[in-house]
């Protein structure tokens, strides 16, 4: 913003200041609504997209302590700040800028406001400029010293950095444009489990700013698992899965579950899924190989999850995270997908719930089920408009369901508890789903 037109709306806001007699009572906060008068005006310059931003934060404190004065206010880059208060010395910090911008001089600043005055006027300046911030953060065994990141445009032009393995650059002053950021050099024996993998693509926007972050994790090669085999397919929002990895220590403990756009970008809203407790489950624990069956209902429609992948990996108790497998999510083929030959759930009185289920299959390979217990909204999470769910096999049920779930024992009372899905899930990873809302019968 050139100096003239910043001049220029600053006697405007001073103008404005003093004629306060005139304005409306939303314009003026605090004590009596009378002088003298506090304002506290921000000039930014910066195109809309960060000027939009906000809001800022202001905190107003009297220096002295004698008056209690110590307030808080939030407001946009538009807004002018205008507070009643007694005569005193007071200061004035802003916080809450865009990292891209930088307040002139300080972001604190001290103002004295004399008796029998009107108003007293705080500016701050901020300025923003072009920047493409990368960010890394590596943890796990035999951590990768350092990477490095080449940011390239859309002509080619190449600019890199040596980052090590916890660590921040910035590339200033950079054109607005579109670029592709690639994380290079990592070890082998490290993952980058941050969404878009090694390849993040940013847009820059004039006088704007970008934070790419990168998170790695990297392993003890003879003691990482690895995922030999993943297959899965989604109907009607839901997903169901099957992976099989191998593990030296058989102990297994999480996975992670995305869905891409093929290029490791996740498409869902709140991005990919961490499912933990899987390293006590019998066909996980101690086993080299381990058959895991999972399934999640998704917030997104076929339409979004059609010529999509599946993303995932393992890691074992030790924190040693497998490679990722990327493999194409399929539509359900229903003609090859098991059906429920038998299914019930039910409350036993006040203490458990029995779940019953088996199902047949047209080309004989039914292999597991998933189970889900929907217990009211608000129990075990914060309230979000959607029942809390339960998992007691976080790695699946292998072969028919006989599965029983103590209820009043840190999971909610038996009339917390709605019903129970449960996905019948064969060796391709077709699946159905079936659910029980009805608990007494």
């Amino acid at each position: 913003m050139r100096a003239s037109v910043i001049v220029k709306r600053l006697v405007a806001v001073i103008a404005a200041a003093l004629a306060l007699v005139g304005c409306t009572e939303s314009a003026v906060t605090g004590p009596g609504r009378q002088p003298p008068y506090l304002a506290i005006v921000v000039f930014v310059d910066a195109p809309p997209e960060v000027t939009t931003r906000g809001p800022f934060r202001f905190r107003v404190r009297e220096l002295s302590g004698q008056l209690g004065v110590d307030t808080t206010v939030r407001a946009s880059p538009a807004d002018t700040i205008i507070l009643s208060v007694a005569a005193a010395t007071y200061r004035v910090d802003i916080s809450d800028v865009p990292a891209a911008c930088a307040v002139r001089q300080s972001t604190a600043q001290a103002i004295v406001v004399p008796p029998n005055t009107n108003t007293s006027l705080v500016r701050f300046f901020i300025t923003c400029e072009p920047g493409l911030t990368v960010i890394t953060g590596t943890d796990g065994a035999a951590s990768d010293p350092d990477y490095v990141v080449t940011v390239t445009n859309a002509k080619g032009a190449v600019f890199s950095s040596v980052l090590r393995s916890n660590d921040t650059v910035r590339f200033a002053g950079i054109e607005a444009g579109n670029y592709d950021v690639t994380l290079r050099l990592v070890a082998d024996n490290c993952v980058v489990t941050s969404n878009g993998g090694e390849i993040v693509p940013v847009s820059v926007a004039t006088r704007g700013s970008v934070l790419v972050r990168y998170r790695i994790v990297c392993a003890q090669v003879a003691s990482r698992p690895r995922i030999v085999r993943l297959v899965g397919s989604y109907h009607e929002g839901s997903i169901a899965y099957v992976l099989r990895a191998t593990d030296p220590e058989g102990d297994i403990t999480r996975t992670f579950v995305d869905v891409t756009d093929c290029n490791r970008r996740s498409v869902l809203p709140g991005g990919g899924q961490l499912r933990q407790g899987l390293a006590s489950a019998p066909n996980v624990a101690r086993r080299d190989t381990a058959l895991i069956i999972g399934a999640y209902d998704l917030d997104v429609t076929d339409a979004q999850l059609a010529n999509r992948c599946l993303a995932v990996w393992v890691d074992d108790a030790f924190g040693n995270v497998s490679p990722i497998i990327e493999v194409p999510l399929l539509r359900r083929n229903a003609a090859r997908a098991p059906a429920p030959m038998t299914f019930s759930a039910r409350l036993n009185g006040v203490r458990s719930i029995s779940v019953n289920a088996s199902a047949s299959d047209p080309n004989g390979d039914y292999l597991g089920a998933f189970l889900v217990y929907l217990v009211r909204d608000g129990v075990l999470t914060n309230p979000d408009g959607q029942p809390d769910r339960v998992l007691q096999q976080p790695a699946g049920i292998i072969g028919p369901v006989n599965a029983e779930l103590g209820v009043g024992i840190g999971f909610g009372a038996w009339n917390d508890y709605l019903g129970v899905i449960v996905y019948l899930v064969d060796a391709e990873g077709n699946f159905t789903r079936v659910i029980d809302m009805d608990l007494f019968q």
